[in-house]
């Protein structure tokens, strides 16, 4: 019989072409939404079992999805082609009357995939969610026939995907013309436009058997196409046949205006990033936020690292400008992967990179304040950072430290990130190079938990059985790097920022321009809870405290913590603190004479500050104590839940407060 071939598209006339070429093995399809990816593949398929009588396997990861979607697609296709009385339709089959059949298959049947060998030709509709390891599994077991072909569907949802990084960009690729010939027709050149086509390069290899190098043919073709290659969207060219679609038309027209990232994905088919709403940088924006960078050598570098070494070992490449304001650029990113996730080979990896890029000055160091820790691998017990610096000074570098003594806070940083990301935040602006393709998709990926932090979901590799936290390692580096350079913006919209969430919530403030009467002062101290060194000073007007003064540091040796307790003059000074303490609590009274009292660490910190809550919101207010200390004091308070790791703001306020409840009988 002889078919209409204008019930085709751009992807169907190729297709015809391709899936007749023995010398390609695989043939791909992908791009963007409503550009009749799928449905192509279902007529042509159904035309090439009719009349080449091979079987084919169409597969999607999880079964139960076929026959709403490609299952579907097959039954409108016959129809269209008017080949109805050739095929018989079942569940999970089509058979042909000349005896071939085309099965349907989920990834979750394992048995499918054993007996593979007995297809022409295997269709991965969805390839977006098959595994690296499915793909490698399927392209081993289709053997032992001649011309057998792997055949695959998708939108380009992530530039970071398997697909890409491990297929795409494993090739090299060369644009062929948008030429097609079947059964001897030249099909018309405006019938077979698409977004691009393209071949990988022809290879070289050993002949198993004769031992000669014999030069091969390209084996893959990807026809990249779009809403506007399909007829039944747009019309065919010659206005033949197919219809216009104003509505859908319309629709993507929207999204070009109003959601460029989907609009990058689904309607332009070019790889991106879906957005959710629930993204931790909600307000990146690759339209607004990237540019084509270069290294400047007028600027210097500052590399920002963090120190998970699963996936890889994030390195970022940083410069900032201080003309007209804050600039900050990031020109590079370098991702070391297995088996470069060492430390010494990552860092060594990095100065390799400098001196690619011609940079000999001093190297400015961002990163995880935590990754500074003593840790057991080295023989010398140095830390990921020192051995970090040490490589790089071993490479010829000088390197500042320039890490924080503790990181900012998840959410607050990831905040004012977003601040600056929209030019709200004066004198700061930071855009990304678009040739940092991780970092990008980590930015628009990551997501954000209940409690504005980031959500740590977890993978599992299925090669290494390791897990681990899929997104989120490349927005660590960048906020580490922004609240290091633009220390005195992030404290002050900190400050800023805790105001408004406090204001009318569970926190609130005194206006510190006012006299007040005060009647009574206390001093509380934690000298080491968690690791740090903890005081406050509260002044008591009325049935009100005001907290007038912090300290929130590292915990230090007890001279130290003298000349702090000497720095807070009060009525009275409590320490809460283990019996190591009680020592220089007695030596501290008599050398200063102060009203000073050692109390027991108290054991169960989550239930006192749960039991002092209401007393905070009603009698304590907070003022405008300013600087880093104080910033991070409120952070941490900002950030407590019963299941968080730093508790000790919080610890510090509830031993205040169940100390002033417990000696003003008033409350």
């Amino acid at each position: 019989m002889v078919i209409n071939y204008r019930k085709l598209n751009p992807n169907g006339f190729y297709l015809l072409q391709y899936l007749g070429d023995p010398s390609l093995r695989y043939v791909f399809m992908y791009g963007g939404s409503s550009s009749g990816k799928s449905f192509s593949y279902a007529q042509t398929l159904l035309i090439m079992t009719l009349y080449d009588g091979e079987n084919t396997l169409v597969m999607r990861k999880v079964g139960a999805s076929i026959l709403k979607t490609i299952y579907e697609d097959f039954k409108v296709a016959c129809r269209v082609l008017g080949l109805g009385d050739y095929f018989t339709f079942r569940q999970n089959v089509v058979r042909c009357t000349n005896g071939a059949r085309i099965d349907f298959s989920g990834l979750d049947d394992p048995e499918k995939i054993k007996g593979i060998s007995n297809y022409k030709r295997v269709l991965l509709e969805e390839l977006t969610e098959f595994d690296l390891q499915d793909f490698k599994q399927i392209r081993k077991r289709l053997r032992g026939k001649v011309g057998q072909q792997i055949l695959a569907s998708w939108n380009p949802i992530s530039a970071t995907h398997w697909i890409k990084k491990e297929l795409f960009d494993r090739e090299r690729w060369h644009d062929v013309p948008m030429e097609c010939t079947i059964g001897g027709e030249r099909i018309p050149t405006g019938l077979t436009q698409v977004k691009s086509l393209r071949m990988n390069a022809p290879r070289s290899v050993v002949n198993a058997r004769t031992g000669e190098v014999e030069q091969l043919p390209p084996n893959m073709v990807a026809v990249q196409s779009t809403y506007l290659n399909n007829f039944w969207v747009v019309g065919s060219p010659d206005g033949t046949y197919g219809y216009y679609d104003e509505q859908l038309v319309a629709d993507f027209e929207h999204d070009r205006l109003h959601d460029p990232d989907y609009y990058q994905v689904y309607a332009l088919g070019e790889w991106g990033v879906i957005r959710t709403g629930s993204e931790f940088l909600g307000s990146f924006n690759t339209g607004r936020n990237t540019a084509d960078l270069a290294y400047d050598p007028a600027l210097p570098i500052h590399l920002s690292v963090d120190s998970n070494v699963l996936p890889y070992i994030t390195t970022q490449f940083w410069q900032v400008s201080l003309e007209g304001g804050t600039h900050l650029r990031q020109i590079g990113e370098l991702m070391a992967g297995n088996p470069d996730n060492t430390v010494r080979r990552a860092a060594g990896r990095v100065a390799s990179r400098l001196r690619s890029m011609g940079y000999t000055g001093k190297v400015y160091l961002h990163g995880d304040a935590s990754a500074k820790a003593a840790n057991n691998i080295d023989d010398e017990k140095r830390s990921f950072m020192d051995l970090y610096i040490s490589t790089l000074q071993s490479k010829g570098y000088e390197v500042e430290d320039m890490i924080s003594s503790s990181n900012p806070s998840v959410a607050m940083s990831g905040e004012f990130a977003n601040q600056v990301l929209e030019g709200a935040v004066d004198g700061v602006t930071m855009t990304i190079g678009r040739a940092c393709s991780v970092s990008i998709d980590d930015y628009l990926s990551t997501q954000k938990d209940v409690n504005g932090g980031i959500l740590k979901a977890r993978v599992k590799d299925k090669t290494t059985m390791q897990t681990y936290e899929a997104h989120g390692h490349a927005v660590d580096t960048m906020r580490y790097l922004l609240c290091d350079v633009c220390r005195e913006q992030f404290i002050a919209f900190s400050n800023r920022r805790k105001r408004n969430l406090f204001g009318g919530g569970a926190f609130r403030f005194y206006d510190p321009s006012r006299e007040y009467d005060y009647d009574a002062s206390v001093v509380y101290v934690m000298p080491n809870v968690e690791g740090r060194l903890a005081l406050m000073e509260g002044r008591r007007v009325g049935d009100r405290w005001h907290v007038t003064s912090v300290v929130y540091r590292d915990a230090v040796g007890t001279d130290v913590i003298a000349s702090v307790l000497d720095a807070h003059p009060s009525d009275r000074l409590i320490v809460e603190c283990s019996e190591a303490y009680f020592g220089f609590v007695r030596e501290y009274r008599n050398a200063s004479g102060r009203d000073v009292h050692a109390v027991r660490e108290f054991t169960d910190m989550d239930r006192r500050i749960a039991a002092t809550s209401d007393f905070v919101r009603s009698h304590v207010l907070f003022g405008d104590m300013g600087g880093e200390e104080a910033a991070a004091f409120m952070t941490s308070l900002m950030d407590y839940n019963k299941d968080s790791v730093s508790k000790q703001a919080s610890a510090l306020l509830s031993g205040f407060c169940q100390f002033v409840i417990k000696s003003y009988p008033q409350y």
